[in-house]
């Protein structure tokens, strides 16, 4: 007499991030009342965010300031490659910063002299307790603090990379909802995260930001969870 053996299979259960975009799409199919292939979309081609400038491709950004303290960096890293991969020039008008986008322009000021230089962020640091930004050895001379080495500053930022906003969370909001200062209400955007994750359609339901805060669109907490503090946004 033959013995069958039995099995059984399990099935992968699915990651935390693949339950939420998930959910987000189901609260998004209720929301919209689109089909499914609208909540996910290819943004390949799609046009930038309405406000781009014509030249260079960047946005005009809410002014967004932070203080603290600015180091500089150069012998011994020229012609390295920095985080962005562009071989680092010294005496070229770049920085490096923790968590702004790669090619946003930033006006840094020297609270001890007044003085001010743009710097484009190319690279990522310091990575020092208590500084914000490393300027290349051009930026730091422009603003004379070669010699002490670090300076206290205001770093504001000028302008953002082409379609490139800043998020900002509220328990307001749910599933696809978003506040946007640039776009009507009832209008449809892609929002994709900088790095990875999949690009998920939103509707605006207010213009109505507060006025403090520094971020372009407001989306809820889980979907915040989803696209993190800086976004691609395209009109779809």
């Amino acid at each position: 007499m033959q013995t069958r053996a039995s099995f059984s299979v399990r099935r992968p259960r699915p990651s935390r991030r693949g339950r939420l975009l998930a959910g987000l799409a189901v609260c998004g199919l209720l929301f919209t009342g689109c089909a499914p292939a609208v909540v996910r979309a290819n943004v390949t081609g799609r046009p930038p965010v309405a406000g781009a400038a014509a030249a260079g491709g960047e946005r005009a950004a809410a002014r967004v300031t932070e203080r603290g303290m600015a180091s500089w960096y150069g012998p011994g890293f020229a012609g390295r490659r920095t985080a962005n991969g562009e071989v680092f020039d010294p005496s070229q008008l770049t920085a490096a910063h923790k968590e702004l986008p790669f090619n946003t322009l930033v006006r840094v000021t020297n609270e001890d002299n007044g003085r001010s230089v743009v710097v484009r962020i190319n690279d990522r640091g310091p990575f020092k307790p208590g500084r914000i930004i490393d300027l290349s050895r051009a930026g730091a001379e422009a603003i004379d603090m070669i010699g002490a080495g670090v300076a206290r500053v205001t770093v504001e930022v000028l302008t953002l990379p082409e379609g490139v906003v800043r998020v900002g969370a509220s328990g307001e909001l749910r599933g696809f909802e978003v506040m946007s200062r640039l776009h009507p209400v009832g209008t449809l955007m892609v929002l994709s995260p900088l790095v990875g994750g999949e690009p998920l359609v939103v509707r605006v339901v207010s213009q109505e930001l507060p006025i403090e805060s520094p971020a372009d669109v407001v989306v809820g907490y889980e979907l915040y969870a989803a696209v993190g503090s800086e976004a691609r946004l395209h009109l779809d």
